[in-house]
């Protein structure tokens, strides 16, 4: 008989722990296991729910706040035989529903670094991280996506380092050639990234402001701050080279457009945008964040620059859009250690 697996999330819009889940679900074995999405709320999905053999079910209770007793009731009726729930508030509520239900395999996946969240996300880390603490402990295992977020969580939350395990984030097979045969006109850079203060968007419009005039930068994603950015890019006479996209969602497919991304962060938990563009051979220009140890080699597949020093971001900017690439070694690289297929393995050997 099929063991029966819920990946629960808020919701399927976009962003980085959604996509994982996405990923991990179809990525899962049928033939042992009953496979399940759950989300609180399934509208305005960014990613396609018609997942063969993977079954959505929708609470349609928005906030995690809300939704205790519909899943309580729900865990009840399937009894799953395991659980594995990813960001800091669907965590939390697992955990407390693991109080008053058996969950006899209980795997929490972490997205952020608890000591960097705070001095970044305001209030509402601050808020969630307190209970973090409590509950947390009620977990087998939680998984990190780095040495960095392994050792924050270990020192933050208290756990005993023996419940923390390091998987990466999965990649799929992209199609290198379109990089290969692109034509080269003047200098693109991408960046894609929710459009929050966290992200780094305008020290980045900073940077760029310094670099010649043939360089152009797109900035995908949607957020809070967009009307900053764009009387920014005013401010610095900046209009006719920095195009606002939009979210995107075949971003494997639009990397390739582009010389290099970049990822001007403060502080990230696993930076898929990375992960993406290594996996369609495009280098990056980064600051150093959490995840970055083992993906980025300067020289090799781009460039970590230290957070303060946006100088030399500008100048590893121009580096990596003028020099020539191994673009399909970029891509051989990061599909030995983050196929899906390989991090599809690992999350199913927590549970066997």
């Amino acid at each position: 008989m099929k063991q029966k697996i819920f990946f629960i999330v808020s919701s399927l819009t976009m962003g980085g722990s959604e996509r994982v889940f996405w990923l991990l679900a179809q990525g899962f074995n049928k033939e042992r296991y009953d496979v399940n999405i759950v989300l609180l709320n399934s509208k305005n999905s960014f990613f396609s729910l018609d997942l063969k053999n993977v079954k959505i079910i929708d609470l349609k209770t928005i906030k995690s706040s809300l939704s205790f007793f519909k899943l309580y009731k729900l865990i009840k009726n399937e009894k799953p035989y395991a659980i594995y729930s990813t960001s800091g508030h669907i965590n939390i509520l697992v955990s407390l529903l693991s109080l008053f239900i058996h969950i006899p395999k209980l795997i929490a996946r972490e997205s952020n670094i608890p000591n960097e969240m705070l001095l970044h996300e305001g209030w509402k880390a601050k808020f969630w991280s307190h209970f973090g603490r409590l509950f947390y402990k009620r977990f087998e295992t939680i998984v990190c996506q780095s040495e960095e977020m392994k050792h924050s969580v270990y020192s933050f939350y208290n756990i005993n380092l023996s419940r923390l395990v390091i998987i990466p984030n999965p990649v799929l097979i992209s199609d290198v050639s379109q990089i290969l045969s692109r034509p080269s006109i003047g200098k693109n850079i991408i960046i894609i990234a929710r459009l929050s203060i966290v992200k780094g968007h305008e020290r980045l419009l900073d940077i760029f402001a310094k670099l010649p005039q043939n360089y152009t930068l797109t900035i995908a994603g949607d957020g809070e701050i967009k009307e900053r950015l764009l009387k920014k890019v005013e401010i610095l006479k900046l209009k006719s080279r920095v195009i606002f996209l939009g979210e995107v969602s075949d971003v494997t497919r639009i990397i390739p457009q582009y010389d290099a991304v970049v990822l001007s962060s403060y502080t990230e938990g696993f930076p898929n945008v990375i992960l993406e563009s290594l996996s369609v051979g495009v280098p990056v220009v980064t600051f150093r964040v959490g995840g970055i140890t083992g993906l980025v080699t300067d020289g090799f597949n781009g460039y970590v620059l230290e957070q303060d020093d946006h100088n030399g971001f500008a100048k590893q900017i121009i580096e990596t859009c003028n020099r020539i690439w191994d673009h399909k070694a970029i891509q051989r690289h990061v599909y030995e250690t983050h196929a899906l297929e390989k991090i599809v393995t690992r999350y199913e050997a927590l549970i066997t």
